[in-house]
């Protein structure tokens, strides 16, 4: 629910972005990016014994290159909301965390003097889950047995738009999905954030 209210608050943002004045700012055509998000995570493709919350605060930051106004190269890290593990009486057995580190190609459309861009993600997404327990007699009783961790590959897409404030500053907002395993998860990621471009 929360991831849906952020995309359509993102949804809303690009819609006004749009329709602002002609005299909007332009981005910086080429040069290197750093980026910064905060949102909402969901895991997908998981079993948990217990009861979980599969939601949750999370963030992301991206570095990369912009070679030309439509096409950029990036690499990301994404920490997702901790998965806490409780069994019947709401005891926490353990505790999973998730992280993963991409590498995408990014095409970018943007609306001429709008100031505002479009752009999709495609890549591949290293994707981590680590199992630590908090207590052994709940966790035992819910049958995980020591602490572990998992790793899988997969495939990483995005969606999402800008608006430019300054040619170097924008507002971001943004949907990213990394496909894990059953072991890790796959996650979904809505978040809103502000990007810098170094001319």
């Amino acid at each position: 629910m929360q991831g849906k209210r952020l995309l359509l608050s993102m949804v809303g943002f690009a819609a006004v972005s749009i329709s602002m004045p002609s005299f909007a700012i332009m981005s910086v055509p080429n040069g290197w990016y750093i980026e910064g998000n905060l949102g909402s995570s969901h895991i997908s493709s998981k079993t948990y014994p217990g009861k979980v919350s599969k939601s949750g605060f999370a963030g992301n930051a991206n570095f990369g290159y912009k070679l030309m106004p439509y096409f950029g190269l990036e690499v990301g890290y994404s920490k997702y909301a901790d998965i806490s593990i409780k069994d019947n009486t709401g005891t926490k057995a353990a505790i999973d965390r998730h992280y993963t580190v991409d590498v995408a190609g990014k095409g970018i459309l943007p609306f001429a003097d709008s100031g505002v861009e479009v752009f999709a993600k495609l890549g591949a997404a290293r994707v981590a889950s680590n199992v630590k327990i908090d207590d052994a007699n709940s966790a035992a009783a819910l049958g995980i047995n020591g602490n572990n961790s998992h790793n899988a590959t997969g495939l990483y897409v995005g969606l999402g738009a800008q608006y430019d404030v300054m040619p170097e500053l924008a507002f971001v907002g943004q949907w990213q999905r990394a496909q894990g395993s059953s072991s890790t998860g796959s996650f979904d990621l809505y978040t809103l954030g502000l990007s810098f471009i170094f001319d």
